[in-house]
């Protein structure tokens, strides 16, 4: 049997890999102009959810197309890394690639020389054949210095693809607890509106028993209009929030009526936090993501110069190759030495602008830093306020259902106006709806800070309220 040569083995490798990376581009161009023309759509049917907070940032964590943009520019800056790596000189890491291979072949043919008027149509040629290596031997470090510096772009991607994460699970988790609010405020309105209910058919039976003004009757049924106008507010606010949060999973905003929601009388998702603002920061400046990515940008800017300067050096090759015209054979090589004389200072100038991009890397991260401390500070104070609101609410609707039930026994034995009545029960309406919206605040901001600091959110019954 004879034996298979190398070259024809490597060649039909190269001609395989070349197939599929053009099958996924061609796939990838259909696939766009599906999109672009309207005939794909975003989103098919859509999916189910058990309720639960962890399930829905699940989803936006695969499906949001910020996070499909992030991951793409991840792919994108492993495969510059990876372009970068295919022209390394011989004097590096991966002296494999510093050589270019080419062949050629063709065939000429021409006639014998003659006047214009004697030239015939008869012609003779020879066939040629050539193999060539080029091969890139030192570049003074601008391969080593570019690799570096998208090395570290590449960090910086993927730390941007988790902060993009923790966007994300800020954004479900913040229009989710806006939603369980909207779900509690709009419960808070229909006791609201049934307390004014019963309230109006007391009122039109003492009238009827001649204990009652009619105009008592007049505002029982103002008020139970208004409580119904509330009830009408709320349905509106739980449809928006529905639509917010299904934009924040990565559905369609009408998906939002379908989304289940979670009985908002149950214990709290986050646990409470009490680390101050400066153990937090101190924690973040080591592990947010969005720290984490501007310090790897600043290394990328760093590695930037080096290459800046690196570039104001020659650079050395060598060329062999191996030529067949028919009948001769002969070879040839070469080395080759090149520096720039004079390039109208575009040289030096790519130093500056490195070094300017460079001293700007710094800034941002300072303003990165700056911002992240802003943001960490609102949000524990956020967190702390919202748990004393939520105290002083509870405090109030102990004693505003205190004041009502009072009340309420006074009306029933006249000892009590209508005027007190309908201010008992406003204040304990308004006692439920501030409790509520302390509650979920705090939720928010615990929220927030998981997102700021860059920690994995713990997702359970952090503790009943």
């Amino acid at each position: 049997m004879r034996k298979i040569g190398f070259w024809p083995v490597a060649v039909a490798a190269l001609a395989v890999v070349g197939c599929s990376t053009v099958e996924r581009a061609r796939e990838a161009q259909r696939n766009a102009e599906d999109h672009a023309s309207g005939s794909a759509a975003y989103l098919g049917e859509c999916p189910r959810f058990d309720g639960s907070l962890e399930g829905m940032v699940s989803y936006a964590l695969t499906n949001r197309p910020s996070m499909v943009s992030a991951r793409l520019a991840v792919e994108d800056s492993r495969l510059a890394l990876k372009a970068i790596a295919a022209n390394a000189p011989l004097a590096s890491s991966t002296p494999w690639n510093a050589v270019d291979a080419n062949v050629s072949g063709g065939y000429s043919a021409s006639s014998k020389q003659a006047h214009l008027d004697k030239l015939k149509g008869k012609t003779s040629g020879d066939w040629s054949a050539a193999l060539s290596l080029d091969i890139f031997v030192y570049d003074f470090g601008r391969n080593d210095a570019e690799a570096k510096a998208q090395a570290e772009r590449v960090i910086a991607a993927e730390l941007d693809l988790a902060k993009t994460g923790y966007s994300v699970f800020e954004e479900v988790a913040s229009a989710y607890f806006e939603r369980l609010q909207s779900a509690a405020i709009l419960e808070v309105a229909l006791t609201n509106e049934q307390m004014r209910v019963e309230h109006l058919a007391q009122a039109e039976a003492r009238l009827e028993e001649g204990e009652a003004q009619k105009l008592d009757v007049t505002r029982a049924r103002l008020d139970l209009a208004e409580a119904r106008e509330s009830v009408i507010s709320a349905s509106n606010d739980l449809v928006i929030a529905g639509a917010d949060l299904a934009s924040a999973i990565g559905l369609e905003a009408s998906s939002g009526a379908a989304l289940p929601i979670a009985d908002w009388r149950f214990s709290r998702i986050f646990a409470a936090t009490t680390a101050p603002s400066v153990e937090l920061l101190d924690f973040a400046k080591t592990n947010a993501p969005a720290i984490q990515a501007s310090r790897a940008k600043l290394r990328a800017a760093s590695a930037a110069v080096d290459y800046a300067i690196a570039d104001l050096r020659p650079t050395v090759s060598a060329s062999l190759s191996l030529n067949w015209a028919d009948p001769m054979w002969y070879w040839r090589w070469s080395v080759n030495a090149a520096q720039s004389l004079f390039t109208g200072f575009r040289k030096t100038t790519a130093v500056d602008r490195a070094r300017v991009a460079l001293e700007s890397s710094v800034a941002e991260l300072d303003s990165a830093e700056l911002n992240l401390s802003l943001s960490i500070e609102r949000a524990v104070a956020e967190r702390d306020n919202s748990r004393e609101a939520l105290e002083s609410a509870q405090a109030s609707v102990r004693s505003a259902a205190d004041n009502l039930e009072t009340v309420t026994e006074q009306l029933a034995v006249g000892d009590a106006s209508r005027i007190e009545y309908t201010d008992a029960v406003a204040s304990y309406v308004s006692a439920l709806a501030a409790s509520e919206k302390a509650f979920y605040r705090g939720q928010i901001a615990e929220a927030k800070l998981f997102s700021l600091i860059g920690v994995q959110p713990q997702y359970g019954n952090g503790g009943e309220e």
